[in-house]
């Protein structure tokens, strides 16, 4: 049997559906982590998110987040300690849902987390709060090395 056009078109072919195939099954086995369970209801809402973070950019420069040698430390300045009700603060991993941290506390002196506790990577810190019945956040980027 000879080898002819017909021959190499039918294994371009089947090449090309097993290439198919095989990137179809690597594809359905990455992680696919959304950004937040509920974001429809944070997609309708997202008028009232706009005031919240137009009300927040004051706030801004207040807050301090600082990489040293084995830890994170988040800082407030003292006004905005004294004035929060209590603090959430959420280290959101963009790329990976298990390696996020949230804490709520109070901020009378400067958190510590443990790098180890984090991944190499970027992180969004996100830290809302409550000022006589107004909700406040502040988004900051922070990649470990």
């Amino acid at each position: 049997m000879k080898f002819n056009w017909g021959h190499g078109i039918l294994i371009f072919i089947i090449l090309f559906l097993m290439l198919s195939v095989a990137f179809i099954i690597f594809a359905l086995n990455q992680p696919q982590d959304l950004v937040s369970e509920d974001y429809y209801n944070q997609g309708a809402d997202y008028t009232k998110q706009m005031e919240v973070n137009n009300r927040s950019d004051l706030y801004r420069d207040s807050i301090n987040i600082d990489l040293m040698d084995k830890d994170v430390q988040v800082k407030l300045c003292k006004s905005l300690a004294s004035s929060a009700d209590s603090i959430k603060i959420y280290f959101y991993r963009p790329s990976d849902k298990e390696a996020d941290i949230r804490m709520k506390c109070l901020m009378s002196e400067p958190i510590s987390i443990p790098s180890s506790k984090m991944q190499h990577g970027r992180y969004v810190v996100k830290m809302s709060w409550t000022h006589r019945g107004e909700l406040f956040n502040v988004d900051k980027d922070l990649t470990i090395e």
